[in-house]
């Protein structure tokens, strides 16, 4: 899973310029006359997402206090009431979610996600690559189910141990302990972006697309069914992903690493024997996941089983079952303070600013607007909103780039006389591939935070990790979601 990047308590100077900027177009654009046929509540949409995606590409204010706007300034211009504004705020895909949160939650509250990653790790071996696959492998499993930064902040002290066992960093330091420890932290950082494509809970985008799709264009996409689209895709990018960090850019020796394996023995005996509470919380995990994959099959019985139904049922579960001995349950409401609730308010404010696009006209507009472009090949315009929204993703919050781009991106494929899903998966999945730099996702930043590596070097390997992800997610579309979703690409 995918978080907001932490905020800053210094305003950037990019910060400071956006907090002023946002107001100020929107206040322009009430000055100025909307342009013939457009409706003056598409204008004041046009105005409020302008605002919108300036603070959220500056981050001048907190992503998820931008979501907020919607409730204030619809009602106010007569977009919407209240209670239609209110509305995607509760959307069954925000539940979803937040189910999914609750039972990482009760993962790391036992420390299971530790003990799969360890053993993950402990069966790969301890050969400097085979360290590194594990690694990687390790955190983007996790990131399936997890947050990428609760994943990231666990991987991050076991990888730093075995990078002590290579010898102090000095003078001496040679190319090839360089390249293992460079190779290593990003390996965890890219495991962790990677892993999270493979589920709607995986990463904030995927269940955004979900629910934007629903609600604005009836569009359903199950559990099982994206996993059919995003396991492909990180079974096929991560050993891409490795090769590339391990052969190329930072050829890593393969001989075996001194103490690795003890290391890994001692984190493992530090864990104790699998306790009962871990025993029940992957009983409720693994139950959850069997009832998401075999949910269209279920639902000829069990007409109103939903996702988010089923999400929500393992949460309360979590709170109901006992921990044997200790006079409590699996997990206590105030262990929820971790809970990301500002992600899910960002749901909320993307969907409500979607749902406007589509009832005000302006999506209609879009696509008229579009129309200069439709002699250009479709692939190739693909290929360019791929690559813009991964490039945007970099500097910005990557759920926020979906929430601000995909209503846009929806309404032009439709312009286009294409499937809305063609462009809108993919800005989707590419919102969630930003490898160069250190503020693009938190686990970039926490392995950043190591001070092993410094941003030219991130950018290195990067770069080639996000040239690789824009020509898997446009094949994906051609191959992929034609066969997933039977998606017409002509």
């Amino acid at each position: 899973m995918n978080d907001c990047p932490q905020d800053k308590t210094t305003p950037s100077r990019r910060q400071r310029i956006g907090l002023w900027l946002g107001p100020a177009l929107f206040i322009l654009m009430q000055w100025l006359p909307a342009p013939a046929g457009l409706e003056p509540a598409a204008w004041q949409v046009a105005a409020l997402g302008l605002w919108m995606a300036t603070w959220w590409i500056s981050e001048a204010v907190p992503v998820p206090a931008t979501a907020l706007l919607p409730l204030v300034v619809f009602p106010l211009t007569g977009v919407s009431g209240i209670r239609d504004t209110a509305a995607p705020y509760a959307n069954p895909l925000i539940f979803l979610f937040m189910g999914g949160f609750v039972i990482a939650l009760g993962m790391q509250r036992w420390s299971l996600h530790k003990r799969i990653a360890l053993g993950i790790i402990d069966r790969v071996g301890t050969h400097p690559r085979g360290i590194i696959l594990g690694f990687m492998v390790a955190s983007a499993f996790l990131s399936l189910w997890v947050s990428n930064t609760a994943t990231a902040l666990m991987m991050l002290p076991i990888g730093l141990s075995l990078i002590s066992l290579t010898g102090p960093d000095t003078s001496e330091y040679t190319e090839t302990q360089r390249n293992f420890t460079i190779a290593l932290l990003l390996g965890i950082a890219y495991g962790c972006n990677i892993g999270g494509l493979g589920t709607l809970i995986g990463t904030p985008p995927n269940a955004l697309l979900a629910a934007y799709l629903l609600e604005t264009h009836g569009i359903q996409i199950g559990f099982g069914q994206w996993m059919l689209l995003g396991l492909p895709l990180v079974m096929i990018g991560l050993p891409l992903a490795y090769l590339i960090l391990t052969r190329w850019v930072y050829p890593v020796d393969p001989h075996e690493l001194p103490g690795g394996q003890a290391l890994i023995d001692r984190e493992q005996r530090a864990l104790g024997p699998v306790s009962p509470e871990e025993k029940r919380i992957a009983l409720v995990f693994m139950l959850t996941a069997a009832l998401w994959i075999t949910r269209p099959w279920l639902s000829d019985w069990l007409p109103g089983l939903s996702d988010a139904g089923i999400a929500v049922a393992a949460a309360t579960a979590l709170f109901v079952i006992p921990a044997p001995g200790k006079g409590r349950a699996l997990l206590t409401w105030p262990e929820l303070r971790d809970l990301p609730w500002g992600i899910l308010l960002l749901f909320g404010g993307g969907l409500s600013l979607a749902s406007a696009i589509g009832s005000s006209g302006l999506d209609e507009a879009i696509g008229r607007a579009v129309l200069a472009f439709e002699s250009w090949p479709t692939v190739l315009l693909l290929a360019l909103s791929v690559t813009v929204i991964l490039l945007l993703t970099e500097i910005s919050s990557n759920t926020a780039t979906a929430a601000a781009f995909l209503p846009v991106l929806g309404a032009a494929a439709i312009g286009l006389g294409a499937d809305p899903m063609l462009f809108a998966i993919p800005a989707a999945l590419a919102a969630s591939c930003a490898f160069m730099l250190p503020v693009a996702t938190p686990p970039n930043a926490i392995v950043y935070g190591s001070g092993h590596l410094d941003v030219p070097t991130m950018a290195r390997a990067g770069l080639w990790l996000n040239a690789l992800f824009v020509v898997l997610i446009v094949g994906a579309a051609y191959t992929l979601m034609v066969w997933v979703f039977g998606l017409n690409t002509y």
